[in-house]
């Protein structure tokens, strides 16, 4: 049997939906359903029940569905031992990950990656959270650095904890009131206009700190949304307000901000995490996973 046939099957029953489906897979749906019959015919088996309003897996399909996954990362493993074995480890994949995490850990692993294995094609783009988590979730990207909270619930992706959060604090201009502070209280920024990152990306972040500087007794007056971070340092910079976002001095050296580190505990948890599709059955997933454990970005 071809295990493209089974790569258009799992896609297939994982969508349950044959547009949306063939999207994935660059096939029309005319195509994906002439493969899914052909499939159907070899093993004399209906997969799914089809209606004019849903797709549905029949028992046979949800068994067959469970196995074929399984067949695939057999199959997939097999072939990543052998072209490791020969030195010929081939493929491209595409990273997504937000900002600035380009600008410190992602060179020095992209440069590892591809010290140990040459013929690899590496891509990777910047996401808000939301479009990072879209293009995962549609398959357009075989890795995301990314946070927990948005996949624990979902049983077809896997992840592994990461190293490299950072602790929030107020990143001022040099030349504001509180700049000359060793740590400050967000009661203390009650007056202040703030900048943040666009909500329709960073719906988690925006509404927590909305939630956490109204229990502290005020109102977070947010005056403008930057679709980039260089766009809201500039914004802090130029004084249109403050934000509250992890220490960046080390990255953005010439900018005339200061980041002052907040006394208050904001319940922001380190769920940072590694994540791809568990069906995602690309060799270079793990053998990357393998770079990012020795150089100590997973935690064990």
């Amino acid at each position: 049997m071809d295990t493209e046939l089974l790569r258009y099957f799992v896609a297939a029953a994982e969508h349950l939906n044959f547009s949306e489906a063939a999207k994935q897979l660059y096939l029309t749906p005319p195509t994906l359903c002439r493969h899914i019959a052909q499939l159907e015919q070899q093993l004399d088996v209906q997969l799914f029940i089809r209606t004019t309003r849903n797709v549905k897996l029949t028992a046979a399909g949800v068994t067959f569905r469970d196995e074929a996954r399984d067949i695939m990362v057999r199959t997939e493993a097999a072939i990543n031992k052998t072209r490791q074995t020969a030195g010929e480890v081939t493929g491209v994949l595409h990273i997504g990950f937000m900002s600035p995490f380009e600008k410190r850990e992602l060179p020095s692993l992209i440069k590892k990656f591809r010290q140990n294995y040459p013929k690899s094609i590496i891509r990777f783009d910047s996401f808000g959270r939301r479009s990072l988590n879209e293009a995962l979730f549609i398959g357009k990207l075989d890795v995301a650095f990314t946070m927990l909270s948005d996949y624990e619930h979902l049983a077809d992706l896997s992840w592994k904890p990461s190293n490299y959060a950072s602790a929030p604090g107020v990143i001022l201009p040099k030349d504001h009131r509180l700049a000359g502070e060793t740590s400050v209280k967000l009661s203390d920024l009650a007056d202040e206009c703030f900048v943040t990152l666009p909500r329709s990306e960073y719906t988690m972040e925006f509404d927590g700190m909305q939630r956490m500087c109204k229990a502290s007794g005020f109102t977070q007056k947010v005056v403008a949304q930057a679709h980039s971070l260089d766009t809201l340092l500039l914004m802090v910079e130029t004084g249109i307000g403050i934000t509250i976002y992890p220490d960046l001095s080390d990255i953005y050296q010439n900018l005339s901000v200061k980041f002052v580190p907040l006394e208050d505990n904001l319940a922001i948890e380190s769920d940072n995490v590694v994540a791809w599709k568990t069906t995602n059955s690309n060799p270079l997933i793990p053998l990357f996973l393998d770079v990012l454990c020795q150089e100590n970005v997973l935690t064990k």
